[in-house]
């Protein structure tokens, strides 16, 4: 099935996009990790590394086989995910009908196959979350360390790859888990934590080294400007920087080019590196872009002083004008119900599938609209706002009962600490915790591209679904399974042992 899917995509028009790789904020000019990989990437501040260090490696291919390797990569990862979300699923106890049907909907749809087809990391965060349910699942059924060291491993790349993903996050799993196998493995659990917390560190250090900021993307006040400072209107903003409530940069939309902020702020010294000293990313002929294709730089070091700039204009706003940011994460959870496939960059190949998008936006999702999402950059000043008719209200829907289910079913098992049926408690407050973080985070913190992070969200809310029902079922036909977190956090294996031994002691 997906085998054919993806040929129909194809004969359908939808090609491979590897402009991204050109114009994408997050990354370094390509000539740079073709010709000085390593030095490059010791330089970058702006992103997490690990994408990077991605299309660096596959720039070490011969030219002729750039594109081709990233789109059987890409294919690789639909293909995984596919598999990924039906193993969860049937793991949960769903039927494999049931499971089968869950997995097309989610993998075949226009979202699915346009991030596919889009050489950037979403697709990959979406298959790194998946397989960490699917490790942490695993590592809950028999308490295995490669499993552990599997869950924490990806956790660890998704830090690396995403900066939506932040050390505080992966320090508050390593703590649940040493808590949750505190009478058991929790040593294995502290050695295997030790690797991917060390890496992330080390990237946050290399961070601070050459940015002096102690984080793995120097890109946050840029983003928390836009929805902050940026919602205010050009008038109110002028008005307060005349008055000194905020400064000259309040006046100049984010992601511009340096050139833009000349006689805002001092021009830095050169370093001598390419990666932090360009103001635009040149591409000669011979790269498979067209000549003179041009792209801004913000690996440029000035933004990381940008970034903290835009940074205490926001805070001040928020403290002073509270309203505009209220507007901005209104509007920003607004795009976030959004259908993914509405995102901006994705027009060309969505054109193509034009009115399988528009079937599946209202049959699926529950969209209002007929027509075509705005296929332009979302600038500031367009508020970003598109109406009630192109949200996705099944989805609403959909977050609002499983959200609030699953809150309800993690506190009735902690307050009443019962036996409990279908999935382990630790898997649930994962897959629970991790859409209300993706959630608060993309939306508290960013807006105009919010639609593109429910991409990482939709396959865990479906997967939180089928658990709970799966509980729920337990609980009807009265035999709930006793699940790892509630047999004192032993492994299974343990427990075969101790009913051995008794039959034993009988005979």
């Amino acid at each position: 099935m997906f085998g054919l899917s993806r040929l129909a995509i194809s004969a359908a028009g939808v090609s491979f996009d590897d402009t991204a790789l050109v114009t994408g904020f997050q990354m370094l000019q390509l000539t740079d990790l073709r010709n000085d990989l390593f030095g490059s990437l010791a330089h970058l501040h702006s992103q997490p590394p690990l994408f990077n260090l991605f299309i660096g490696c596959v720039l070490r291919l011969p030219h002729a086989w750039e594109e081709p390797a990233l789109r059987l990569v890409y294919l690789g990862v639909g293909l995984a995910l596919a598999l990924t979300i039906f193993t969860v699923l049937v793991r949960l106890g769903s039927r494999r009908s049931v499971a089968v049907v869950l997995t097309l909907v989610l993998t075949l749809s226009p979202a699915n196959i346009l991030f596919e087809n889009w050489s950037h990391y979403d697709y990959l965060v979406v298959l790194f979350l998946s397989l960490s349910v699917l490790a942490l699942q695993r590592y809950e059924e028999a308490h295995r360390l490669r499993h552990l060291a599997l869950f924490l491993g990806l956790l660890g790349v998704l830090v690396l790859t995403r900066s939506t993903f932040q050390l505080a996050w992966f320090v508050a799993w390593v703590a649940v888990l040493l808590l949750h196998r505190k009478r058991a493995d929790w040593k294995q659990v502290a050695v295997v934590a030790t690797v991917p917390l060390l890496a992330i560190i080390a990237v946050y250090a290399n961070t601070f080294r050459v940015a002096g900021t102690f984080t793995s993307s120097t890109s946050l006040g840029i983003s928390l400007a836009k929805i902050t400072t940026f919602q205010l209107s050009e008038a109110e903003r002028r008005t307060l920087v005349e008055e000194g409530e905020l400064s000259p940069f309040a006046l100049i939309p984010p992601f511009t080019p340096v050139a833009d902020y000349e006689g805002v702020l001092p021009a830095g010294p050169t370093t001598g590196v390419p990666v932090l000293d360009d103001e635009v990313k040149i591409f000669p002929p011979g790269e498979s872009f067209p000549p003179g294709t041009i792209s801004i730089n913000f690996n440029n070091l000035l933004y990381a002083d940008i970034s903290d700039a835009y940074l205490d204009d926001a805070l001040r706003t928020i403290r002073n004008r509270p309203d505009a940011y209220v507007r901005g994460v209104a509007t920003g959870t607004e795009t976030f119900f959004r259908p993914p496939s509405d995102f901006f960059t994705l027009r060309d190949n969505r054109m193509q599938i034009g009115g399988f998008n528009r079937m599946y936006n209202r049959v699926i999702y529950g969209v209002v609209a007929s027509g075509d999402p705005v296929s332009t950059f979302p600038d500031v000043g367009q508020r970003y706002r598109q109406g009630p008719p192109r949200t996705a209200w099944f989805s609403v829907l959909l977050y609002a009962v499983v959200l609030v289910g699953g809150a309800r079913e993690l506190w009735s098992r902690l307050r009443r600490r019962r036996r409990a049926s279908g999935p382990s408690s630790l898997l649930l407050a994962f897959l629970w915790s991790t859409v209300l973080y993706v959630m608060l985070v993309s939306n508290l913190l960013e807006v105009g591209e919010n639609e593109r992070f429910r991409l990482y969200t939709d396959p865990l809310i479906v997967l939180l679904a089928a658990a709970l029902v799966t509980a729920w079922i337990g609980r009807r036909r009265g035999h709930p399974p006793v699940t790892a977190d509630e047999d004192g956090g032993r492994p299974q294996r343990d427990r075969r042992r101790d009913v051995v031994g008794a039959l034993s002691q009988q005979r």
